[in-house]
């Protein structure tokens, strides 16, 4: 019975292996999107924020941990701060470009490892892109396109690689670790009072160097004056990040319900009190994780929208590779 459910469990992870397509569009957008995130961060604030001085002396970098070692500020400790920091923004940039993304994944992580363990104020974000970012070191490795902008061609020639089975895994631990994120976070306020009562949501919005600023602000302490207004944007946080958590390891179309979810969460909180290369960097990982889910049902959704609004199928040029047929997950 034993060696019929192993038999059992390998035919299906062989299965499941050799249909991840390990050329993804999504993948491909969600790993921009963090990029840009994070060159955010290096664009609007200048290295005397990110190193704060302490004392009137210039903020020590620790970089006693291997991670630390390997961070560009330890790398060049002597250089112009400002200047790493211009290195690793046009890094960033040609990440988010989509060039190489077998390769710059590598470099990617690199950037994400020396923000991460250098700078004196990190965010939520900054420690979750680390972790994204070596997993799509494995989930992108069998991409073998120029640029991940390129149609899939269905890597055909490669799926019988060891590449597509450390793509599969690659792409299964963040899968998984995003759903642990969110799923942590949810539970994480369940015993704290302010969010179990359903009030946290007022108090976030009318503090004083964390509350709802800029264009909205008004609105948010406006609508958040009324209790039925609190209890659902505090409580719905929490069935939110439950639902992402859940829908993240579901195949099919419930990644994309992910997808949608984690999207409208992050926006609102964004234009409730900012953090938005936090929001962005989120919205980029739950993509990444559901890009399986994305790559097969969002090209479905465009051309129920185009034969709606009464226009043609875009017509392919001679030659082209023609689109792959999509396929549903087994997992």
């Amino acid at each position: 019975m034993f060696r019929k459910q192993i038999a059992v469990f390998t035919a299906f992870a062989e299965r499941s292996v050799a249909r991840f397509p390990a050329e993804s569009r999504a993948l491909g957008i969600g790993r921009s999107i963090i990029a840009l995130a994070q060159a955010t961060i290096l664009i609007f604030t200048p290295a005397s924020h990110l190193f704060v001085p302490v004392g009137g002396n210039e903020i020590e970098i620790g970089c006693s941990s291997p991670a630390q070692a390997a961070s560009l500020y330890c790398l060049a400790p002597s250089a112009d701060r400002q200047s790493l920091n211009l290195i690793l923004l046009a890094l960033l940039l040609i990440v988010a470009s989509g060039f190489m993304p077998r390769f710059l994944t590598v470099v990617h992580f690199w950037v994400s490892l020396s923000v991460g363990q250098s700078i004196s104020l990190p965010d939520g974000g900054d420690a979750v892109a680390q972790v994204v970012t070596f997993f799509l070191i494995l989930a992108c490795v069998n991409d073998r396109r120029t640029w991940h902008w390129q149609r899939p061609d269905g890597g055909v020639r490669h799926k019988g690689s060891v590449w597509q089975g450390i793509a599969w895994a690659g792409w299964w631990g963040l899968r998984l670790q995003v759903a642990y994120v969110y799923l942590n976070s949810s539970l994480a306020k369940l015993p704290v009072g302010p969010w179990s009562e359903g009030s946290a949501t007022y108090y976030v919005v009318r503090m004083e160097n964390f509350g709802a600023a800029g264009l909205f602000a008004d609105a948010f302490r406006w609508a958040t004056d009324f209790t039925l207004v609190a209890l659902l944007s505090a409580w719905g946080t929490i069935l939110a990040e439950t639902l992402i958590a859940l829908f993240l390891v579901r195949r099919g179309s419930w990644q994309v319900v992910a997808a949608v979810a984690s999207v409208s969460l992050h926006v609102l909180i964004i234009l409730q009190i900012g953090i938005v290369s936090f929001g962005f960097i989120m919205v980029g990982a739950v993509i990444c994780a559901a890009s399986r889910g994305l790559d097969t049902y969002a090209p479905q959704a465009a051309r129920l929208l185009r034969a709606h609004a009464g226009q043609p199928e875009p017509v392919r040029k001679a030659g082209a590779a023609p689109r792959p047929e999509p396929v549903r997950e087994p997992v």
